[in-house]
């Protein structure tokens, strides 16, 4: 996985950036509204929030050359519907299953196995991603035994 080490950035550096590029790609959906075809079964709604998202058995390297479980990331919404979510993050996700809390400032209750079905990269080294809810997960799950499939 080639991520931006976005985890050593402070939280409102990473906020700023991301609302920046959730700006330019809500622009852009309202200017494309009606030009092209969608292929959801149920309608979105905009949800602009942080979440985290938990992957596992992908390694990264540190400084001394040494693998280490990449540590859960902080994502940001996009959009929502019953079928899924959209969000951006600065760098690329190779995971496909993924646990994602969606409400981590909020008390993180909701925890959901997701399958991510779609990806691009957009601006400022941020890509775009759809992913596809699969099941209801836990806490401990996230952190823990990689998602069931």
């Amino acid at each position: 996985m080639s991520t931006t080490s976005t985890s050593t950035l402070p939280l409102e550096s990473q906020r700023a950036d991301a609302e920046q590029v959730l700006e330019i790609l809500s622009r852009w959906d309202r200017r494309m509204r009606g030009r092209q075809t969608q292929k959801r079964s149920q309608e979105r709604c905009a949800y602009s929030a942080r979440m985290t998202l938990y992957h596992h058995g992908i390694k990264s390297k540190t400084r001394q050359g040494q693998e280490t479980e990449t540590a859960p990331i902080a994502v940001w919404a996009r959009n929502v519907s019953l079928e899924g979510v959209g969000f951006i993050y600065k760098g690329q996700i190779r995971s496909k299953h993924v646990v994602l809390c969606l409400n981590p400032d909020a008390g993180a209750t909701t925890w959901l196995r997701a399958e991510i079905v779609r990806s691009r990269q957009v601006h400022n080294e941020f890509w775009d991603y759809g992913a596809k809810f699969v099941g209801r997960a836990t806490s401990e799950e996230a952190q823990g035994s990689p998602p069931q499939r």
